[in-house]
């Protein structure tokens, strides 16, 4: 079993160190874009694309080098007041009315909180796509003792923000990164996931829920801390199933680590992890119950999960969201039809164009839910005027190409450190398996689901975990 485990894991090493030496050496040559219009396409690099990232990739390695100096001068008060006051900063000047989606989030959540069921009952919206009024019940919870409006949601997503990196962290230190807060420092300044605070959705939420969880199990990697990480996980399935990639690595993780153990630990631990199967599948069906109950009328349908994959492989955009043909009722079987219905090169040609995409784009198109959709006039997509509204308009404009720009860079400078960390896992295999698994685990799922950037956000955690070992043996070689 102990080989078979070892030979494994080897596997999955050289398959994922291959696959991201190819994906960050394409990113070099071809630049996979967003369009503002809500589709994916490619173009050439440009000069300051290869600038920018090796900028960021020397700035990395530069703060790693000073997080002894990092550990010492700063402390978590001051990290939480400097990054909340930006967050709080960013949502003041760019007052995103909401939009898409998380408008009937945004709204499903106020009135939750406020106790206007009926408004929730008259929403098609959310008495159809169930997975999001589930989000708004989430706001809810935190939005009841809070002020009713849509500015109180997005400092929930500060404070969500605010403990992602704490926990962050956290994470890095139970691995034997022990600069905690140069981790906070690191996860707090990457670009996209700070602008995601505007983006009144899921995202947030399930990191959150999902960094905590990683925090817990990695703290002992013992029946107690699995079972405890469980009750985070299944909120954060509740929301969207793609948070199942953790429950299926830890529980994997869990069955494979090797330690010696009694007859009596070894029912023990049978026991803890028979427990945590439960309360990952509990804790979602009650989530179920309570909004059929209370939340939706007698009758109500709901999206299939099939329609996800259904869009997924539509060659009209190569996987992407494509409304002119969205179906929410698709099964099994309209998916098995379309993906038979193509050639092995068609299929080929799709599926190495989405999983390119969806890896190297590396923004998490932050530049349409950090600014929303582009505008004439600042008027039409923001609450109210401000010093930065009006250069924020449109995706061309020069600030918005910058941001983009450091965005991109930022990801592939942690995708470069978290390829090298990949090199000589001999001693450190164990600790690091269950975020393999992860990243692994969402690239199976993610050949067939709805193609979306932001579906690899969570993957922070684990590039995050492999890209610090990448900078210590960077930061040892140079």
């Amino acid at each position: 079993m102990k080989k078979l485990n070892l030979y494994f894991s080897r596997l999955l090493e050289k398959f994922w160190f291959s696959f991201s030496v190819v994906v960050f050496l394409g990113a070099l040559a071809i630049k996979a874009m967003y369009s503002m219009d809500d589709f994916p396409y490619f173009q050439k690099n440009g000069i300051w694309d290869l600038v920018l990232t090796a900028a960021m990739i020397a700035l990395l390695l530069a703060v790693f080098r000073k997080k002894e100096m990092i550990e010492k001068k700063l402390n978590y008060m001051f990290l939480f007041l400097f990054f909340g006051g930006l967050g709080c900063l960013f949502l003041f000047l760019v007052p995103l009315r909401p939009f898409s989606d998380m408008q009937y989030v945004a709204e499903g959540a106020l009135q939750i909180a406020a106790g206007n069921v009926d408004g929730i009952l008259q929403s098609d919206y959310l008495q159809m796509i169930t997975k999001n009024l589930k989000v708004s019940l989430f706001y809810a919870c935190f939005a009841v003792c809070l002020p009713k409006y849509v500015i109180s949601l997005r400092m929930i997503n500060v404070l969500l923000y605010l403990v992602i990196s704490f926990f962050m962290g956290k994470i890095g230190k139970n691995l034997n990164h022990n600069y905690p807060k140069m981790i906070f420092l690191l996860t707090a300044s990457y670009l996209p996931l700070f602008l995601y605070c505007n983006h009144i959705y899921f995202d947030l939420p399930v990191l959150c829920m999902c960094v905590v969880s990683v925090y817990i199990y990695t703290s002992g990697r013992d029946w107690k801390q699995l079972v405890l990480s469980a009750v985070f996980l299944g909120i954060g399935i509740s929301m969207r199933e793609l948070a199942y990639v953790f429950a299926l690595a830890m529980a994997v993780d869990y069955i494979l680590h090797d330690k010696v153990r009694s007859v009596r630990e070894n029912v023990k631990k049978w026991f803890a992890f028979f427990i945590f199967v439960c309360v990952i599948l509990m804790i979602p069906k009650a989530t179920d119950k309570i909004t059929d109950t209370f939340f939706r009328v007698e009758g109500a349908e709901s999206e299939s999960i099939w329609t996800q994959f259904w869009m997924g492989i539509n060659e009209e955009e190569f996987g992407f969201m494509h409304n002119e043909i969205y179906d929410g009722q698709k099964d099994f079987n309209d998916f098995y039809t379309l993906l038979t219905s193509r050639s092995v090169k068609q299929n080929i040609h799709l599926f190495g164009r989405k999983i390119f995409w969806t890896w190297s784009q590396g923004t998490y198109q932050a530049q349409r839910y950090g600014f929303g959709n582009d505008a004439e006039q600042s008027s039409d997509k923001f609450d109210y005027e401000t010093a930065a509204t009006k250069y924020l308009c449109k995706d061309i404009q020069r600030g918005r190409k910058i941001i983009n720009l450091v965005c991109r860079a930022q990801y592939l400078a942690l995708f470069f450190f978290m390829t090298v960390g990949l090199f000589s896992m001999e001693q450190e295999r164990e600790a690091y398996r269950i975020f393999l698994y992860v990243m692994v685990l969402t690239f199976m799922i993610l050949v067939f689901y709805e193609m979306k950037s932001r579906y690899i956000l969570h993957c922070i955690i684990p590039m995050m975990m492999y890209a610090l070992r990448g900078l210590r043996l960077s930061d040892r070689i140079s």
